[in-house]
């Protein structure tokens, strides 16, 4: 599932890369309104929407629910328990390391570019340049004619 543009600025540019690493693994995922959810976390997109699978909703009542399939919307969203096993700074470097490497890839595109306009306006130079000299050898040979006539 390719991300959007700006989803793929806010995951390498926010701690959503954080989120991005907890994928595939169970958390607990505390809401806004005093509710948490229990699962495996399956998707995190930019904008923090998570979808859960195998799911324990806790109400802050006390009520548990289990669901195959849980949807959070972002905005709902107050807190997340990064597990143990996860290096944050692995997940936020991984991801800086994406951003560099695509920043150099869209570099190297711009430099090769730039260089192959360089050469082909030199080539035209120097095809403008032979151009003229040979049209200044044209006029000097036929001077060159005119004045052995004379």
């Amino acid at each position: 599932m390719a991300a959007a543009a700006r989803e793929n600025y806010y995951i390498k540019n926010t701690l959503i890369c954080l989120l991005k690493a907890v994928e595939g693994k169970v958390t607990t995922v505390e809401l806004r309104n005093e509710n948490t959810v229990t699962g495996r976390v399956d998707h995190v997109d930019g904008y923090m929407n998570i979808s859960m699978s195998n799911v324990c909703y806790k109400s802050y009542r006390g009520n548990v629910t289990n669901f195959d399939s849980f949807f959070v919307q972002g905005i709902n969203v107050r807190y997340v328990h990064i597990p143990d096993e996860i290096d944050m700074r692995k997940a936020m470097e991984k991801y800086i390391k994406l951003e560099s490497d695509a920043q150099n890839k869209v570099q190297k595109r711009i430099r090769d570019a730039a260089m192959k306009k360089i050469k082909k306006r030199q080539e035209a130079v120097l095809k403008a340049e032979k151009k003229q000299e040979e049209k200044e050898e044209t006029v000097k040979q036929s001077t060159d004619k005119v004045a052995d006539q004379t």
